[in-house]
């Protein structure tokens, strides 16, 4: 696909349109952001608030039988944003780190067909949008580069800003060997094909550890539900084994010394299956 040279930019905003049909190549208005940092959208603080909710509601209605303690959820929601905000960073991470991956096979496979390095990364793109679509983010990306590069912009800049941009470890060590190769000299194809697979070696282990991580953290996220799940039948089958906590200060403290416990095993759970890959 031909793009034009000519394009609408104002600041960071980038414009690209085939040339037949005048179709946005780049959504419209996409700035490139800073993907060290995570800023949540609507609907994921709706969660954030909806999940806050949930948890108010099962703490003061199974550990105290006072609902009027939801009126202090405002304590729970900063933890759980951090939590949730976490999780959709690593998310975004991992499928950078996978989208990336694939980018660079393409460039390599590209590159063996006899294309440039920088019309390489053009026609890579182009399958790879066929693939994941033009709303990828690396799909954007590599728009944004590969229009650079046409304005004469050195590749192994515009990689180097991506990796900064990204915050992963392995684009940012491929960044560094792409660009002290090109201005080294040498053999530069084939320290390029060497990378690339060193580097899709190493996305495709950090992607089945990753998969495994995340069956973990479910059956975690499972055994967490038992404390509630066990007060609650037990207080629908038989209420009177737990009347004597509630309505009173000292079953009340006793509730919450095991609120506090599992407060804590919940944290170091976390700790145990938060590894960094």
């Amino acid at each position: 696909m031909q793009i034009t040279k000519a394009c609408l930019r104002a600041g960071n905003v980038l414009c690209l349109r085939d040339r037949r049909n005048g179709a946005l190549q780049i959504e419209k208005g996409w700035k490139m952001g800073n993907y060290r940092v995570y800023r949540m959208n609507g609907k994921e603080q709706f969660l954030c608030i909806a999940i806050t909710l949930l948890l108010a509601g099962a703490v003061s209605g199974l550990f105290y039988r006072n609902l009027w303690g939801m009126a202090f959820t405002a304590p729970f929601y900063l933890p759980v944003k951090r939590l949730v905000r976490k999780s959709l960073m690593r998310k975004r991470k991992g499928e950078m780190l996978f989208q990336f991956k694939e980018m660079l096979q393409m460039a390599s496979t590209a590159v063996k067909a006899g294309y440039s390095m920088e019309n390489a990364f053009v026609q890579a793109r182009e399958e790879f949008v066929k693939l994941y679509g033009a709303h990828a983010i690396m799909a954007k990306e590599f728009g944004n580069i590969n229009h650079q590069v046409a304005l004469n912009v050195p590749l192994e800049k515009l990689l180097e800003d991506l990796a900064e941009r990204c915050g992963i470890e392995e684009m940012v060590s491929f960044t560094q060997v792409f660009g002290f190769a090109k201005r080294s000299g040498g053999d530069f194809i084939k320290i390029f094909h060497n990378t690339v697979e060193k580097i899709r070696q190493k996305a495709e282990v950090k992607r089945e550890i990753e998969t495994v991580m995340t069956a973990k953290r479910m059956e975690m996220n499972i055994m967490n539900l038992m404390p509630f799940g066990i007060l609650l039948y037990v207080g629908a089958t038989s209420p009177e084994f737990l009347e004597p906590l509630y309505g009173n200060w000292i079953g009340a403290g006793v509730m919450t010394v095991c609120l506090a416990g599992y407060a804590g095993a919940y944290f170091i759970g976390r700790k145990i299956v938060d590894i960094q890959v």
